[in-house]
């Protein structure tokens, strides 16, 4: 009988081990569960975090560009009003002259709208780039034609066209070039 004992307590140890093992089984499968799910979950709350951060980002891009045409629209609107009185004087200067034949009084008039125009240029911190007898500077002059001169070689002898620039602290940029014939 000793050997049934002994065979059932082995039998016993296998079958508590067996159960252990089976318990073990099951608690891994269920935390490896648990581990599946805390994953799922935090890859769902990156997930949603990133298409969040990807929505602002779009927000973001529009509203800047919103911002930007509506800045150049109130830019220009400021322009083009500072420009409008120089217009309506062009129109009056043209309606007098239908009506009167004193061209001195239309050169006159001429003369008064012209400076008017730069002063309204000025207002927008637009100036006259200055270039006869000046050194000839690619950044501001548009060489198209050389002659010989009494002047020093590379100074502008003659100005075709005006030149403008716009400044507004140190910033420049050069709104026209100023065409010109340079020295050799």
């Amino acid at each position: 009988m000793k050997a049934e004992d002994k065979n059932k307590e082995v039998q016993e140890e296998i079958e508590t081990v067996e159960e252990e093992e089976q318990t073990n089984a099951e608690q891994k499968d269920e935390s490896e569960e648990k581990s599946d799910e805390n994953l799922s979950s935090m890859l769902e709350e990156a997930k949603d975090k990133l298409l969040r951060k990807i929505a602002e980002f779009d927000n973001f891009k529009k509203r800047t560009a919103k911002e930007k045409t509506e800045n150049f629209t109130l830019g220009l609107c400021g322009a083009v009003e500072k420009l409008l009185p120089v217009l309506d004087n062009l129109d009056r200067a043209i309606a007098a002259a239908e009506l009167n034949d004193d061209k001195d009084a239309l050169l006159e008039g001429i003369k008064m709208v012209r400076n008017q125009f730069g002063e309204a240029l000025a207002s927008l911190n637009v100036s006259e780039i200055k270039a006869v007898g000046k050194e000839f500077d690619p950044a501001l002059h548009n060489a198209v034609m050389t002659a010989e001169s009494d002047e020093p070689s590379s100074t502008v002898t003659e100005e075709f066209a005006k030149g403008y620039i716009y400044k507004s602290g140190e910033n420049e940029r050069v709104i026209r070039h100023s065409m010109v014939k340079v020295s050799t």
